[in-house]
């Protein structure tokens, strides 16, 4: 029984050991680190448990040790790390010679020194500028406008450090420049480039964000995209000669969108534009517009090259639809157009003989003018139009009797109907509104001058000599002329009476 009381006595000694290690930095103020100490609990809890099972066996009083709490059960402290204290920005102070509301540049004396401006505050503005080269040197940031223009000598401009122009780009009137460089060049609010004919190479290595405003005019440059905007103010593209490229992911533009003689093979791509202020579209070979929903003012497309013109979710144009002398458009749809605010003109489209593209079109504002060689038009739809209504065709085949006399006649409201034939020969009605508008009017006749002995002359129609006739082609009730002559006769005869008798009764 003495065997089982000395291992006893040992495992004892072990576990005060072991806890005064365990104590012991807490009674300095220290903080044990990590669980270095675990090694160690896990051996005395071994020897512990060899206790209990010895003292088992030996049928001894349990160890005093038992209702100790264990090692593991003993809180550890953990080290927390603090919190790394945070840096409080201090901003750059602008040195006073990078800040003037103007900095006027006209030589490279002037850019140098303000060439190591990290930021430059205010308007930089390059005028009359007498070296090739302009380099802008460090300057990262300008919080204003860069204005370069009426420079005929300046030929490149580099700015290898700049990101940002927290305003306007504008280039104007410089008839030598070749090359424009950027490459770290970020953001800028608008771009304004006119009258730079010889322009060709621009270098902007990064998409250029945060813009509102595009106007490139006059250039010799060949292709225009990188510009990331889901709204514009303007987008305005035009006298580029050698353009043949123009791509945006724009969505909106508030403004105007312009583009027009620009090259005679320029593909316009604007697959995400659903809604824009103004729409005009000229020289253009190929069009890309599968997302617009609506134009707030008018449309124009003059003069353009592409054979196919598909608007599929176009639905409302809030002033006037012009599709005019596009020579090669024989396929359009506006499957979904069901309003023009202003008037519908589609003039001398070479290859159009048909209109029966506006399928969902009920309203239109203003005037219908449709001239062409038309053999058939199909408004099946139309409930309105508030202004008159003009057709012109070119086609032997088009009927303009019948036009007139058609589904046309009722539901135009802003006066005369006209149609001119193949003969030039030119049928003009007078609308519902229009004859109401006249009933009960004074009439030299005498009586209304729209009622000609129970015959209706509201139409009438000037043959190939230019002679107004009324009523139908083929003879018709005396013209109002005819009859104001035979009344003004009988006036003229029954004064002439008078006028003797007076005389006559003053001789006696």
């Amino acid at each position: 029984m003495h065997l089982p009381v000395s291992l006893t006595t040992l495992a004892l000694s072990v576990v005060l050991v072991q806890k005064a290690l365990a104590v012991l930095p807490h009674a300095e103020g220290k903080t044990a680190k990590g669980f270095h100490v675990q090694q160690d609990t896990l051996v005395s809890s071994r020897i512990l448990d060899t206790v209990d099972e010895t003292n088992k066996v030996a049928g001894s009083v349990p160890s005093p040790f038992q209702n100790l709490p264990t090692p593991s059960e003993t809180p550890i402290p953990i080290e927390i790390p603090q919190e790394t204290p945070k840096v409080k920005l201090v901003k750059e102070e602008v040195p006073e010679k990078c800040k003037h509301a103007k900095h006027v540049i006209r030589s490279p004396n002037d850019i140098q020194n303000i060439a190591d401006c990290r930021v430059l505050a205010g308007d930089l503005e390059v005028h009359e500028y007498k070296h090739p080269l302009l380099t802008f040197g460090n300057i990262e940031t300008v919080t204003g406008n860069i204005i370069i223009r009426k420079s005929p000598e300046l030929v490149r401009i580099e700015a290898p450090s700049l990101t940002t122009v927290e305003k306007s780009f504008v280039l104007r009137e410089l008839t030598s420049l070749s090359l424009v460089s950027f490459p770290s060049l970020l953001s800028v609010r608008a771009l304004d480039w006119r009258v730079l004919p010889i322009l060709s190479n621009v270098h902007f290595s990064n998409e250029i964000k945060n813009i509102e405003s595009i106007t490139v005019s006059d250039t010799s440059l060949t292709g225009f995209s990188g510009f990331m905007a889901d709204r514009l103010e303007t987008l305005d593209i035009n006298n580029n000669r050698f353009l043949d490229i123009i791509n945006s992911n724009v969505e909106t533009i508030e403004g105007l969108l312009h583009i027009a003689a620009n090259a005679a093979d320029v593909a316009v791509s604007l697959p995400k534009l659903k809604s824009t202020n103004n729409m005009s579209i000229h020289d253009v070979f190929q069009i890309d517009l599968n997302s617009l929903e609506s134009v707030n003012n008018s449309v124009s497309m003059i003069n353009n090259h592409f054979s196919n013109l598909k608007l599929p979710k176009l639905k409302a144009i809030g002033g006037s639809l012009s599709l005019s002398k596009n020579d090669k458009l024989n396929h359009v749809e506006f499957p979904t157009l069901n309003e023009v605010g202003g008037g519908l003109i589609i003039v001398n489209n070479s290859n159009i003989d048909k209109i029966n593209f506006f399928p969902k079109l009920n309203v239109i504002g203003g005037a219908l003018e449709l001239v062409g060689p038309i053999k058939d038009t199909s408004l099946k739809q139309l409930k309105l139009v508030k202004g008159s209504a003009l057709v012109q065709s070119f086609s032997t085949s088009f009927d303009c009797s019948k036009w007139s006399k058609g589904d046309v006649s009722n539901v135009i409201r802003g006066g005369k109907i006209e149609c001119i034939n193949a003969h030039n020969e030119k049928i003009i009605s007078n609308t519902p509104t229009d004859i109401d508008s006249k009933q009960g009017g004074p009439s030299v006749n005498g009586g209304n001058r729209n009622n000609n002995n129970g015959n209706n002359n509201n139409s009438h129609y000037i043959d190939a000599n230019g002679i107004q006739k009324y009523g139908n082609q083929r003879g018709g009730p005396q013209t109002p002329f005819t009859q104001y002559k035979s009344s003004a006769s009988t006036v003229s005869v029954s004064k002439f009476l008078i006028f003797g008798f007076t005389i006559l009764s003053l001789l006696y």
